[in-house]
């Protein structure tokens, strides 16, 4: 599996052009300060299933890190590569950005039409499962039809997503 950060836009047309350049701008910097080059392998895993993958990126000048704030490039990071992931390895789909009381950040649409919460979390480095199970205790208080949380670690790099379902 390969995901490009830089096509964002063409994999969820409903993000604005601006936001998707801004998220695929602060992973390659989340990315680089973490010694990672374009074509980075990524360990990604769904649920219980590994997958091969790597990151394309268009790569960014380190010196703009400067004027943005460290945590905000890790949490940005972590929405792009989450974004890319679950459109390529799921064919979801973003339908809007997650409001206060949607406990997710981003409600999707997967190919059947089911709403999705999904939940994302970045950390430059630590404990992901720990991280991931407290994302996923958050999301679980979402009202769509399925739930879903991720972990971005940077310095691997890593993805993990859970996913879990409604039960009607």
């Amino acid at each position: 599996m390969r995901l490009d950060l830089a096509q964002l836009k063409e994999m969820h047309p409903a993000i604005p052009l601006a936001r998707a350049a801004d998220l695929s701008h602060c992973a390659a910097l989340g990315l680089q300060r973490n010694g990672h080059a374009p074509g980075a392998r990524l360990r990604a895993r769904l649920d219980a299933i590994n997958h091969d993958t790597a990151l394309d990126w268009t790569a960014a000048d380190d010196e703009a890190r400067t004027q943005l704030d460290r945590h905000r490039i890790t949490e940005d990071a972590a929405e792009a590569i989450s974004l890319a992931l679950v459109s390529v390895a799921l064919s979801w789909v973003i339908r809007r950005r997650g409001q206060r009381g949607d406990h997710a950040d981003w409600i999707m649409r997967d190919p059947e039409g089911n709403r999705i919460a999904l939940e994302v979390s970045g950390i430059d480095a630590g404990d992901h499962a720990h991280r991931l199970r407290d994302k996923a205790r958050q999301v679980g208080r979402s009202l769509a039809d399925q739930r879903a949380a991720c972990v971005v670690e940077l310095a691997t790099p890593l993805a993990a997503l859970a996913t879990t379902s409604v039960e009607p």
